[in-house]
């Protein structure tokens, strides 16, 4: 088992600072566009629309999370100071690259050159982070056989969200929960995907944890 003693220093607050700040710009420069191109009246709509993507909302909990180990006191600090958290957190904004990347197709009509930014950065740098974060920085051994279902929890919730205020507002964040597209058999289809692939993603890094452990077994006993 890999301790909170036995996780490297060198290079960790270095790590949080890159990922803390690239996910702030990416999302920064996504909701300022927004605002810039409305009325001020609009604002708060635009606020809202913003929140109403999971690659927003997944860049801003990395930026609590970086932020609050950076500080290294508080109860914020104490609740992402868990493996678990950490580790969670790591998948989420992981899901959130490949998603982008493999199921979107990635950047799409990019208007002018620093909108690619947020790109290079919230979709792309970030979810790098969280894999480097994850294998060098998060303790081993802290990792349970359910946790993974658990993760599942954050997805699921964005999903319910979108399923009871789509039909209301008529419109989707994302071609697959898109009702008025696919209709309900559709998006079961997908969410049935993607929930699967969120599934082996967390099993691989819940196995790639077990490895680590007894390979440390093996080392501790000589």
């Amino acid at each position: 088992m890999r301790t909170d003693a036995q996780v490297p220093v060198a290079g960790r607050r270095p790590v949080l600072q890159v990922w803390l700040w690239s996910s702030l710009i990416g999302v920064s420069i996504w909701h300022v566009r927004r605002l810039v191109e409305a009325p001020v009246s609009e604002w708060l709509t635009e606020t809202i629309i913003t929140l109403s993507y999971f690659t927003n909302l997944t860049n801003i909990l990395i930026f609590v999370m970086a932020w609050a180990l950076l500080r290294g006191r508080g109860r914020l600090a104490e609740f992402f100071a868990a493996p678990s958290v950490q580790a969670a957190c790591s998948l989420h904004i992981l899901f959130v690259g490949l998603a982008f990347w493999f199921v979107l197709g990635g950047p799409q009509d990019v208007e002018a050159w620093w909108l690619w930014i947020p790109e290079a950065t919230a979709h792309t740098l970030s979810p790098l982070l969280g894999v480097v974060w994850w294998a060098r920085y998060v303790p081993w051994g802290a990792l349970r056989p359910a946790q993974p279902v658990v993760w599942l929890g954050y997805p699921i919730a964005y999903l319910a969200y979108w399923l009871v205020r789509g039909p209301i507002i008529g419109e989707y964040p994302y071609f697959f929960i898109d009702v008025n597209e696919l209709g309900y058999d559709g998006v079961a289809v997908w969410s049935g995907i993607l929930i699967a692939g969120f599934l082996v993603l967390g099993g691989m890094m819940l196995g790639v944890d077990r490895v680590a452990v007894r390979r440390a077994a093996v080392v501790e006993r000589g």
